[in-house]
């Protein structure tokens, strides 16, 4: 007897469910979607029990004509493509011709729907797949599905279910991402009775994003509109103090799909780069509007996955597109917000995730999906090239000293901190393949009226004070002049000119055998960043020149620390190393705190701060200055309401 047998249809359906209904949020999805590429205008669902019991989606749209009904919840069943040739240029949310047959499979359901040119709609109620009535009805235009008892008939998917109020964040969290990326179209999510999101559909991004996140949010974002190669970026990024610690808050459409992209967020990442700490992710909404042949979003049953025809060209434009939106504006964080970097999992008092959500109260908190937001991909990173990298290494620790405000700044690039070409050896040079944005904008000009403000003083000779157009501007002079050093260090290490200065004494360095071993395979490293040195026999090398920093600084303890960030990192990452170095080194040439400055002194600094592109953050992300606005000062002593 053969033991191969061809699967009922019954089976197929839910084990093909599998990949498309994980949850009642992909239930969500894949209708809404449908209502999306119907044309409809205005959305609502409602759910009931986290969307396990009852998920109810109704439209506006065009309709299901009364012949193609029943032939809806047959897999495969479409009206997206016709031909394989329409693979190559999707430009539908859905084509697959799955969802509707695979909800079915394991839910019961009911459908009703009329067209523009009917007079009446038809009804159709089906339970685990099987038709059990139809008929004809009255309704308006449009599209009505109920969808009741998911996983009815598939107790083992069932019992992996998590919490109703947890079911329903996914629900939020999902449609929270669709109307972000189709503002044209009103959404309105009801839960348990409770409008948790309701968007007004006015094609306005702004108006959706002050919906779903509130007013703290949408008065902190910078406007995206870039285009390249016939490729347009739009969307908004957040200022560096609305970061935070995970990418939940990282919104990324591709022809108004939500998608998961590494190559885009590595790009996101890199745009980013220096402005933002350790381990801090920007808010971000992205939509890549490209040509659908371009792309490839038939990777995977949930079409979040996509593929590019070209990576490299991807991340170079998305990188440019944020970039130059976010530098050509003034980051000068405001005092009350500077320190105001929201922790994971915070949930406003008194309220339960995904239920009860609505405008005013994302207003009261930033509030967070905690649990059921995370990222469901290994995060991967890529360099400027588009280069597969790895992203295990954070910059190094801040150190401290040096020369004042020697050079002037001409890199336009602000530098990586946790990305490294993969496939490269441990080589100098590589950080003159950056791409340049030389954007003029309002932030350059803001930074030249600073060199007029009146110069109040120092205080705990470690801040200076200035008062400009009504306005305190308070700046950390150690990581100003950070930043000034390390853009000055990587001007030189691009152009590869001279770090070093030749010591009158040479210094004598013991070291492991392991580190000479180190210090032989990478020595064109070493000798471009200043160190030349030669071995001296007994485990021990002399330093005849060292990286110029001031006389003061422990240059043997430098030394041992950027020996130690090589020893850290795989040898093929060797702009990481790079990097690192070069931030441990500014570190170390930057004026210390407690340092009196005089006013000569501070306007020098003032100066070399105007002429960078990034004046607002050290290498490591810290802000350099913050402000303090008139109206705020009087607030606070209760001179004004």
């Amino acid at each position: 007897m053969s033991k191969i047998i061809v699967l009922d249809e019954i089976t197929v359906n839910r084990i093909a469910a599998g990949e498309v209904v994980e949850r009642p949020a992909s239930v969500v999805k894949e209708l809404v979607e449908n209502s999306l590429d119907a044309g409809a205008s205005s959305i609502t669902v409602e759910i009931k029990n986290g969307g396990i019991t009852y998920i109810k989606v109704m439209d506006n749209g065009s309709g299901i004509e009364e012949g193609d009904v029943e032939i809806a919840f047959e897999r495969h069943a479409t009206s997206k493509i016709m031909y394989p040739d329409d693979l190559e240029s999707v430009s539908t949310m859905g084509f697959r011709g799955e969802a509707l047959a695979s909800i079915a499979a394991v839910s019961n359901i009911e459908l009703t729907t009329r067209t523009k040119g009917s007079i009446y709609g038809t009804y159709i109620k089906l339970s685990g797949g099987t038709i059990l009535e139809k008929n004809q009805k009255g309704c308006p235009v449009g599209t009505t599905i109920i969808v009741k008892d998911l996983f009815f008939n598939t107790p083992a998917r069932y019992k992996f279910l998590k919490k109703d109020s947890t079911e329903g964040g996914y629900v939020a969290d999902i449609l929270n991402r669709i109307a972000l990326g189709n503002p044209d179209v009103s959404i309105k999510l009801v839960n348990n009775g409770t409008v948790v999101l309701h968007t007004p559909g006015n094609n306005d991004l702004l108006s959706a994003v002050f919906s779903v996140y509130g007013r703290d949010i949408s008065s902190r974002l910078i406007k995206i509109d870039y285009v390249e190669d016939n490729v347009r970026i739009t969307g908004y990024a957040g200022k560096p103090e609305i970061a935070r610690s995970n990418r939940n808050h990282q919104s990324i459409f591709v022809n108004g799909r939500y998608i998961k992209s590494k190559i885009v967020t590595s790009a996101i990442d890199e745009a980013y780069k220096t402005l933002l700490m350790k381990n801090k992710f920007p808010f971000i909404i992205l939509n890549i509007d490209i040509n659908p042949s371009l792309v490839d979003v038939n990777v995977h049953p949930a079409k979040t996955e996509v593929r590019f025809s070209s990576e490299q060209d991807t991340f170079r434009i998305v990188y440019n597109a944020i970039y130059g939106s976010v530098m050509e504006k003034p980051l000068i964080r405001n005092i009350e917000s500077a320190g105001n970097e929201y922790l994971p999992g915070e949930i406003y008092p008194g309220q339960s995730p995904g239920e009860g959500i609505t405008r005013d109260y994302y207003q009261k908190s930033d509030y967070k999906w905690s649990e059921f937001q995370k990222d469901d991909y290994k995060q991967e990173s890529f360099d400027v090239k588009g280069h597969l990298v790895s992203d295990n290494m954070s910059p190094g620790s801040v150190f401290q000293s040096d020369e004042l405000f020697g050079n002037n700044i001409e890199s336009n690039f602000p530098g990586n901190r946790d990305k490294s070409d993969e496939t490269a050896k441990m080589t100098p040079g590589d950080l003159s393949d950056k791409p340049e944005v030389l954007p003029v904008n309002d932030a350059k000009m803001i930074m030249d009226e600073l060199l007029e403000a009146k110069i109040i003083g120092q205080v705990f000779s470690t801040y200076i004070l200035l008062e400009y157009n009504q306005e305190i501007i308070i700046i950390d002079q150690h990581a100003a002049h950070e930043r000034i050093m390390y853009e000055s260090l990587l001007r030189k290490y691009k152009n590869n000119e001279t770090l070093a200065q030749t010591l009158l004494n040479p210094v004598t360095v013991e070291l492991t055998n392991s580190e000479i071993m180190l210090l032989e395979a990478n020595k064109d490293f070493f000798n471009k960043m200043g160190f030349i040195f030669e071995n001296f026999g007994n485990n021990s090398i002399i330093l005849r020149a060292v990286p110029y920093i001031n006389s003061q600084s422990d240059f043997n303890s430098l030394f041992l620390d950027i020996i130690d960030i090589a020893k850290g990192v795989n040898r093929q990452e060797h702009t990481k190393t790079e990097e690192e170095a070069l931030y441990m080194m500014a570190c170390k040439a930057a004026v210390k705190a407690n340092k009196k400055l005089d006013n000569m002194e501070v306007k020098s600094l003032l100066r070399e701060m105007a002429s960078l592109d990034n004046p607002y953050s050290c290498p490591h992300g810290r802000p350099t200055m913050i402000k303090m606005s008139l109206r705020e000062l009087e607030k606070r002593f209760k001179r004004i309401i």
